[in-house]
């Protein structure tokens, strides 16, 4: 059994998420949200879905992004593979692309 990092529950069902290199462990999705999603730059909730993202901040919506922005907004996506797991679901009209991605184990 696995103890979570964000509220210290051992749980015989934590889960792992590898995030950039490192393993997190949690009991819940509230409490892995709590610890790794970015919050949006205009209203502050946390950002669970596709995020719009201008200078390294990041907006939960493109209604915040457009509060929130200074400049315009560009599409973040570089490589052409990843553009195609994002696909057009991933974007924002007028906006940019999905945040991030983590890998998720079952312990």
């Amino acid at each position: 059994m696995l103890t979570c990092e964000t509220c210290g529950n051992t749980y015989d069902k934590a889960f792992q998420v590898v995030l950039a290199g490192r393993t997190h462990v949690f009991d819940c999705f509230e409490c892995a949200i709590q610890a790794l999603a970015p919050s949006c730059g205009h209203c502050g909730c946390r950002v669970i879905g596709h995020g719009v993202e201008e200078n390294g901040v990041i907006f939960c919506c493109a209604h915040c992004a457009r509060h929130g922005a200074t400049h315009g907004l560009r599409e973040r996506i570089e490589d052409d593979t990843v553009a195609g797991v994002v696909g057009a679901a991933g974007r924002v009209p007028g906006g940019s692309t999905a945040v991030g991605m983590a890998a998720m184990t079952e312990v």
